[in-house]
């Protein structure tokens, strides 16, 4: 298979628009397009997370993950929206009797005439019915099957559906093996609209810089303020988290997240001189066997670690790099449970009679491992590269 860029836990396919366009052809699958609004809503809603993840092909449909994908050092190849992709199928297809399309969406009408515009264009009935359903029409289950029946009776091989996300990716996840002709399904939003004539798509030099969103914003603002200016807007965020390594994954009993989570959990309690590589692998092989369970889950459960000790190293201590405020370093001991109270205030005695930093106290007395000591300390400044270590230390000592 290609190479998949991880983007905020969705693997997208490195793949160009020609070299899926002669796969759709010989294999079939179902094609979804992500984009930045798609990222957001898969970060919230884990029946969509569930349908992208088991969909055939995730295409790039948006400039600003072109650019995301070279700012994480793994650029993707190409950006193929569904409004790009629909017509490139079915003039790539246009003299293969063989394909034949259904088309639904858009508001009443609309389909009819994209179905008209488009065989026109190709010289055929390549488009052998169209279906604009009725707002809601997802929640009514009759409906549904009516429209089902109508799919299989036009014998139909591909299925372009353009109803918005995730209602589209989400009813084809549903229906698509009572749909027996079908080999091909595409989610292509407004395409419909587009093919149709109905909207107007934005200037190619703004879809080439990018900011086509800002011509859909100024075409429907009504309708469209929100996604762009207040639901979009954390994606720039958790694409530093993910760029500095400290972005948490949203599903944390699914198997993305295990595979995410337990090389770094693993490697960051060896480093910390917590857990043997031994136990480390052990625990992958466990993974192997139920990977519903979080790393972290299995070195509690065989009592290597408390869960105070795991947590501490698996969501605090990220989370930590981000904050602008600091502790005394035995509030984070204490917080991971390598130390107790009584312990803490040992070492607050002898400290000044030592004059030593308050973590050479705990690795003098052998109640904190060097490397322990180190990791919480240095892992900070690995993660940021902005000169921690200093404030750091400064605050250990206190």
């Amino acid at each position: 298979m290609d190479d998949e860029i991880n983007i905020l836990n969705v693997r997208i396919h490195n793949i160009t628009i020609i070299e899926l366009l002669k796969r759709l052809g010989s294999e079939g699958g179902t094609v979804v397009t992500p984009n930045v609004d798609h990222l957001m809503k898969l970060q919230k809603d884990p029946e969509f997370y569930e349908i992208y993840k088991g969909s055939t092909y995730r295409v790039c449909d948006s400039k600003i993950l072109i650019y995301a994908s070279k700012f994480l050092g793994q650029p993707i190849k190409e950006k193929i929206s569904g409004s790009d992709l629909f017509p490139a199928f079915y003039d790539y297809y246009k003299n293969n009797e063989e394909i034949t399309i259904f088309l639904m969406g858009a508001a009443e009408g609309v389909a009819k005439r994209a179905q008209e515009k488009i065989n026109a264009k190709v010289g055929r009935e390549m488009i052998i019915e169209s279906y604009s359903p009725p707002f809601g029409f997802e929640k009514d289950e009759v409906e549904c099957q009516r429209i089902v029946t109508r799919i299989n009776e036009s014998g139909a091989t591909v299925l372009a559906i353009g109803v918005g996300a995730p209602k589209q990716e989400k009813w084809i996840a549903k229906y698509r093996n009572q749909l027996k002709n079908v080999k091909v399904f595409l989610a292509i939003g407004a395409t419909i609209d587009f093919e149709a004539g109905e909207k107007k798509r934005s200037p190619q030099w703004m879809s080439d810089m990018g900011i086509e969103w800002l011509h859909r914003l100024f075409s429907e603002p009504g309708r469209m303020w929100k996604r762009y200016l207040v639901e979009d807007i954390p994606f720039f965020w958790l694409l530093l988290l993910q760029k500095l390594k400290l972005y948490k994954p949203p599903f944390s009993t699914r198997q993305e997240f295990v595979i995410w989570e337990s090389p770094l959990l693993g490697q960051l309690l060896t480093k910390a001189g917590l857990l043997s590589t031994e136990q480390v692998d052990k625990v992958l092989e466990l993974q192997k066997q139920q990977p519903q369970k979080r790393f972290g889950d299995f070195i509690v459960e065989l009592g290597w670690l408390e869960q105070e000790t795991v947590d501490f190293f698996a969501d605090f201590l990220p989370e930590l790099g981000l904050s602008k405020h600091r502790h005394p370093l035995g509030h984070y001991l204490y917080k991971a449970k390598l130390l107790d109270e009584a312990q803490i205030e040992s070492i607050l005695e002898q400290q000044n009679q030592l004059k030593l930093r308050f973590g050479e106290v705990a690795v003098m007395k052998g109640w904190v491992k060097q490397q322990t000591l180190d990791t919480v300390l240095d892992y900070l400044t690995e993660e940021l590269n902005d000169g921690l270590t200093e404030e750091l230390n400064d605050t250990s000592a206190a």
